[in-house]
């Protein structure tokens, strides 16, 4: 499945969290339109909007979470399983519920004193258990007082859920989102907890029962006002579909004559390997919507995959044009740019992915592609540098090391490069090399 390979610097990029076991969607459109809608709901909520970010989790499931800090993390099913915007509003709105209430914080000091509990019950139980020789009398008392401190725990993380609840409608009247958003929502969740009684557990143990979440804000849902219209979602939600379904689950869902059904149908041709008349549709988009990004965008990529670097290079450069803030778009660019021979396009993609590392330092394939553009212009210092910057974000701190000494001795001191090199060599514990020492 060839069109995969973009994921890592194309449309859609897919990176995994090993740590938490999630898999991350990168893509400049997705983050772009649900990053704006974070931010509307931030400053409803009394939040700076500067500090919203969204990551979009590949998971099929309707849900997000907070996990500390500012950030929501986003399932894609309650994007491809959206039928309005409105309903991905009620979620964001619910998440930074629990931003505004600091649930958790709270709910982490929760779990620590319920652990503490459980731990003094097991002890005082066994002590029974062995003092009294009543090995019953001591376990009925460490299961039950295990028990009762689970339980409300339990009853503390749903007192949370609605407390978001309750934020999200107040968020939702200040930004003219509709609440059918979250009676649709909340319909589809239970039509998944009818199909599968035990259908996500832990979600259910957590959660009021969706019956009791809608009857809470039933006074607010009778005079719900109409559903949103937003072109840029549903274009958004249409690539999401495009890329993730499969092709003909995707033109069964995109038959019509839209913008968002074009869009779709033409990523369905693309992964079909059908790339002449993919590239007819997207440009049937363009001509419609010369000033959309994204349109030229994907343009780029499928011309990529064609092995036409120059008419791909000239598809994302207009797309940098347009949008030059979107650090995804011009890391594509920068990729194709590498792929060349030629000194002033190498030249070129030195500048733009310096432009990317520049504005987020923590891509780690900004800095292989900027090692690979540095090396075939020789300048092996920056090269082994880049790769140094590489390696420390993946994880492999003995070949950063190697690098970072490799290239320190070789850079003006003056440098910025320099002096994230030294930051390097500190932050693994490691002093830099110094060659005039070594020849004394």
């Amino acid at each position: 499945m060839k069109y995969i390979l973009t994921f890592i610097f194309g449309v859609l990029c897919a990176i995994n969290v090993h740590a938490n076991n999630l898999s991350i969607i990168r893509d400049s459109e997705v983050e772009d339109v649900l990053t704006g809608m974070a931010r509307r709901i931030f400053t409803a909520a009394g939040l700076n909007p500067q500090n919203a970010e969204i990551v979009l989790v590949n998971d099929d499931s309707i849900n997000a979470f907070v996990a500390g800090g500012q950030t929501i993390f986003v399932h894609s099913g309650l994007i491809t399983q959206a039928k309005s915007p409105d309903e991905v509003a009620f979620v964001l709105s619910h998440e930074t519920g629990h931003i505004v209430g600091g649930h958790v914080i709270r709910g982490a000091q929760q779990m620590k004193s319920a652990q503490t509990t459980a731990l003094i019950s097991t002890v005082l139980g066994g002590l029974l258990a062995v003092a009294g020789g009543s090995p019953e009398a001591g376990l009925a008392i460490m299961m039950g007082t295990n028990s009762s401190v689970m339980g409300s725990f339990m009853a503390y993380r749903q007192s949370e859920e609605s407390a978001a609840d309750r934020t999200a409608v107040d968020i939702m009247k200040k930004i003219g989102y509709s609440m059918q958003g979250f009676t649709d929502t909340m319909k589809e969740l239970q039509r998944q907890e009818r199909l599968s009684p035990s259908y996500d557990s832990a979600y259910w143990q957590t959660h009021p029962m969706t019956r009791d979440r809608m009857r809470d804000i039933e006074r607010f849902t009778q005079k719900a006002g109409p559903l949103a219209q937003d072109e840029q979602f549903d274009l958004m939600r249409a690539k999401l579909i495009g890329f993730l379904y499969p092709s003909e689950q995707t033109r069964h869902l995109y038959q019509g004559n839209s913008l968002a059904d074009k869009y779709a149908q033409a990523i369905a041709l693309y992964k079909e390997n059908k790339i002449m008349d993919s590239l007819k549709a997207i440009e049937s988009l363009i001509a419609l919507r010369p000033k959309n990004a994204y349109f030229h965008e994907l343009k780029g990529q499928f011309l990529f995959e064609t092995g036409k670097l120059n008419e791909s290079a000239k598809a994302y450069e207009t797309a940098v044009q347009l949008m030059p803030k979107a650090l995804l778009i011009r890391l594509a660019l920068g990729q194709v740019l590498t792929e060349s021979n030629h000194p002033d396009e190498l030249k070129k993609a030195i500048l733009h992915l310096s432009e990317v590392v520049v504005q987020d330092r923590f891509i780690p394939g900004a800095w292989r592609l900027l090692a690979i553009a540095y090396g075939k212009t020789n300048n092996m210092p920056m090269a082994d540098y880049a790769m140094a910057e590489f390696y420390i974000l993946t994880g492999k701190q003995e070949e950063a090391i190697k690098m970072a000494k490799r290239a320190i001795d070789k850079l003006p001191t003056d440098t910025t490069a320099h002096q994230h090199l030294q930051d390097i060599l500190e932050l693994t514990n490691t002093k830099p090399t110094n060659t005039k020492e070594l020849e004394l």
